[in-house]
């Protein structure tokens, strides 16, 4: 890795909505110096799971949520790039089109443990995995979920695997919300914790997350 190139964290997901978790873990990557920006990457509609919000109002709720600092920077590429190939093959485009950019995949603790089986379902034959490709050439940023270990990080490197950094409690950061619980807290007509304001205002105004 060259000294000179930037380092950029990318943060890809559903966003189904985005809550403050995702902010907050991205501010505290740039603070702990692990990244020089951020750029958020909400996934188009997806073969692995289903997404309740389109990618425009998922896209719309990021903007809101992210108002304010010009390091954290959202990114329609993915969404952009149509059918949803999964992290490596996006990772790949991304270094090719960016050619000057250190790119960092920033996940969470609990996708760790399956990376090996990710996969591009455009290309899958039953057995032609490439999460393992993602390890060996990406550096991952990982981020602490409640009740899943720190990865093994001498491990990790054995295995010839490219950089991993940890973002956990020691580092600042402890995670508490999930879009899983904000939908669910939608549905039964609460005022869900974690929701930016103005994201919860455009949930509400749009009428999304209800039955």
């Amino acid at each position: 890795m060259s000294d000179f190139k930037k380092n950029v964290a990318v943060l890809g997901g559903a966003f189904d909505p985005v809550h403050l978790d995702h902010i907050r873990v991205a501010k505290t990557c740039l603070q702990k110096g692990f990244c020089d920006e951020v750029w958020f990457m909400p996934s188009p509609d997806r073969w692995d799971k289903k997404l309740n919000a389109s990618p425009e109002d998922r896209f719309a709720m990021l903007e809101l949520a992210m108002e304010g600092d010009p390091r954290l920077i959202l990114s329609d590429l993915e969404i952009e790039q149509g059918d949803f190939r999964g992290s490596y093959v996006f990772l790949c485009g991304l270094k090719e089109k960016f050619p000057d950019i250190n790119f960092r995949l920033l996940t969470g603790a609990d996708t760790y443990d399956g990376i090996p089986h990710w996969r591009d379902p455009m290309n899958f034959f039953g057995t032609n995995y490439n999460g393992h490709l993602l390890l060996r050439d990406i550096e991952l940023i990982v981020f602490a979920r409640n009740g899943y270990p720190k990865p093994d990080i001498v491990e990790h490197k054995a295995k010839g695997y490219a950089d991993l950094l940890w973002l956990g409690p020691e580092q600042g950061f402890e995670g508490v919300y999930s879009s899983t619980a904000i939908r669910k807290a939608l549905l039964c007509g609460e005022e869900p914790k974690g929701l930016h304001p103005k994201v919860y205002e455009y949930i509400k105004q749009h009428n999304l997350y209800r039955e």
